[in-house]
Parts: C-alpha cells; structure tokens; sequence
C-alpha cells in the first residue's frame, strides 16, 4: 500500500493532507514536505550562509508539522500559515545563532572544567545568614512597626483576613499596608 498510496495523494488538497496527517496518517507529512520544499529552499537560500543550510531545513520541516497541527482554516489558507511558520523557524534559528556568537568566550567553559559549588561549606553557611540578617535589619528600618507585623504574616502565608483579625484593624489597612511596603522596598 504505501509508496503507491502515497504518490495517488500527491493529488489531494492540503487540507485533505491535514486531515490524514492529523488523524495520525503520518506518511502524508512527506507528500506536504515535498510540496512545500520550494518555499522552505527559498526562505533556507535567501537568510541562511551555506554553513547553517542544512540546520535551518531541519528546523523549517519542523515548523511545517507544526502548522499542520496549529492550523485553523478559519484564518488564513494552509499556505499563508506554512509560510509565514516556516520563515519565522528559519529567521529564529539565526537569531538564536546570533545570541549564542554574542558571549564573550571567558564567560564559556567546558563541562569538565566546571567544579562544583560546596554549598555547605561554614563559610558560606556563615555569610549567607550574615547576608539575610542585613537585609531584615534594612527591611525592618525601612517599615513602620504595622507594617512589619503585616510583612511577617504575610509572608508565613496568611491571608488578609486573618492579617486583619490577628492585628485587630480592617481588611482596607492590611491593603494598604501591603501597598506601601511595596512601594517601599522597591526603592531598595
């Protein structure tokens, strides 16, 4: 069944190819690559240098079983959405290209060279809470006394209701408590 099947469906719409393709008759994905070679060759040649071709025709026969699968025929003809998925695969994968050329080579080291943290080591430890204590110090400067007990019961993860009923003020006051110290320890 299959090459013979295959080569009489090169006559079906794409929207019949869809179908097939998406109720799992995955042979037909090939029949689609191979109509859509030409457009997937022309975006390929017009951005990409001859090192990244092949990459970039891997990447864009990705996008087109992408579009299969994203494809609503309510908005735009299977061609339209094809290309437009392919372009952005072969324009993404040199963007990508483009990020990974911009660091600056200090910053990459192989895997081997990598030697792992000691997280528990006393001197970590040690300014870790140093670190944490001089941080609550300027957060506790920072707020006033409400604001602080708010922040507190806040954090172990109550609600306001309960913020409100355990300091003995309105829910508005939490509110507005909370508000502030926001707009407080965003400056810092």
């Amino acid at each position: 069944m299959g090459n013979n099947f295959v080569e009489n469906n090169k006559k079906l719409s794409d929207d019949e190819l869809i179908t097939l393709i998406n109720n799992g008759d995955y042979e037909q994905l090939g029949v689609l690559i191979e109509r859509y070679y030409p457009t997937i060759s022309y975006y390929v040649r017009k951005y990409c240098p001859e090192e990244i071709r092949e990459d970039a025709v891997q990447e864009a026969n990705l996008a087109l079983f992408s579009a299969v699968k994203g494809y609503d025929s309510e908005k735009a003809s299977f061609s339209t959405f094809a290309g437009v998925c392919i372009k952005r695969a072969v324009l993404g994968l040199l963007e990508s290209r483009a990020r990974k050329k911009n660091i600056p080579e200090e910053l990459l080291s192989s895997i081997e060279e990598a030697e792992p943290v000691d997280s528990n080591s006393p001197e970590k430890i040690f300014f870790e809470r140093e670190d944490y204590k001089r941080l609550t110090d300027n957060i506790r400067l920072e707020l006033s006394g409400m604001e602080y007990k708010v922040l507190q019961l806040y954090l172990s993860g109550e609600s306001y209701v309960r913020i409100a009923e355990i300091l003995g003020v309105a829910e508005k006051s939490v509110d507005n408590a909370l508000l502030r110290i926001r707009r407080k320890l965003k400056g810092k």
